[in-house]
């Protein structure tokens, strides 16, 4: 994985260095754990949020390539070189620190 220019920001993003098949783990999320969201977290359990060196650069998108499931990254659809990884925001996190719009669309987790 390499952090790169994002076309879709126009900020860092997280990129593809290898292929993957739909279905195949990417990435296995570590580092340090958080009761509370932060800007740069992910939530991956009930109050649990980790912020992990790669993880803070996978930006949100609405047709997104993989999902996180505990602290896996997923691939939802054949990931080729130089894709920028993305995942739905709405999906997976619950109560953000930092909402934000997209396109009119609320940004601010799945407030289950």
């Amino acid at each position: 994985m390499e952090i790169r220019y994002s076309k879709l920001t126009n900020e860092k993003g997280l990129f593809s260095t290898k292929e993957y098949k739909k279905g195949n783990i990417l990435y296995i999320l570590s580092g340090d754990i958080y009761d509370k969201p932060t800007r740069e977290t992910i939530h991956i359990g009930n109050n649990i949020h980790i912020y992990d060196k790669y993880g803070i650069y996978i930006n949100h998108s609405f047709n997104p390539n993989i999902y996180i499931n505990g602290c896996e990254l997923i691939a939802l659809c054949d990931i080729k070189i130089n894709d920028e990884l993305c995942f739905n925001y709405n999906d997976t996190e619950i109560n953000m620190a930092n909402p934000f719009y997209v396109d009119n669309i609320l940004v601010c987790g799945n407030k289950k």
